[in-house]
């Protein structure tokens, strides 16, 4: 689905990305750890063209979205991304929210859009919730509202930019219920996120970066039970 090869990212003379390769394959969940500044979110960003690539290159679905000419808007309908902030309009209630990007980008009729954002809301949990304004909703259920938002675009791969990071602990639980869900329906999924217990429950892989290249990846029994790099073990014996 993913194929990273020779990813490179700097900022000035700022090398944040020093050469990743990856690939993430259909119906896997990829979960990406990591010190901050290690370099996670950048990588994920550059997935979806929200950050250019100094070099390397990448291809979803067979498509090199770094070559010449590529139509990245087209690209950008099959990857869903989750922030960390919830980015929400405010003037709009969690069912217009998940309703807007489908009739200006898909142009869905009005119904449809609609129909389609009912069923994903509740899907996450927040049926009785479709007409509520985000100012009245808590930061766990507006975020729902961004995951319902991404679904509605009918996405093949999922990408999560420490979702969780933004909620107060309580709230952590529901969002990241949501994920698991999505996971156990079968779908590709980037996850970037300090949850140690959701990535050992979770993820097909666990990737441990730092400094902009991946030290180790494996399984997540592997990474967290037998890491190999004395950085890996060191990252976890400070958050464990």
């Amino acid at each position: 689905m993913v194929q990273i090869r020779g990813l490179h990212k700097a900022y000035g003379g700022n090398e944040v990305l020093r050469g990743i390769d990856l690939d993430v394959h259909r119906g896997e969940v990829v979960v990406v750890l990591g010190p901050s500044g290690s370099g996670k979110s950048t990588m994920l960003r550059c997935v979806n063209l929200l950050e250019t690539p100094t070099a390397g290159s990448i291809v979803v679905e067979g498509v090199d979205i770094t070559g010449k000419g590529v139509d990245i808007n087209k690209v950008r309908s099959t990857l869903g991304m989750v922030f960390q902030q919830f980015n929400l309009f405010p003037h709009l209630s969690a069912k217009k929210n998940v309703m807007i990007a489908q009739q200006k980008v898909l142009k869905r009729s009005r119904e449809e859009a609609e129909r389609i954002a009912v069923e994903e809301l509740g899907k996450v949990g927040l049926a009785d919730r479709v007409d509520f304004m985000p100012s009245q909703l808590s930061g766990g259920q507006q975020q729902r509202v961004a995951i319902a938002r991404a679904l509605a675009m009918n996405p093949h791969v999922m990408l999560f930019d420490e979702a969780t990071s933004a909620l107060d602990p309580e709230l952590v639980r529901d969002v990241l219920g949501v994920m698991r869900d999505l996971a156990r329906e079968g779908m590709t999924m980037i996850v970037v996120t300090h949850e140690m217990q959701f990535a050992r429950d979770v993820a097909d892989r666990v990737v441990f970066m730092d400094g902009g290249v991946i030290v180790e990846q494996g399984t997540p029994e592997q990474v967290f039970d037998h890491p190999q790099s004395e950085r890996t073990k060191d990252f976890l014996g400070h958050i464990s």
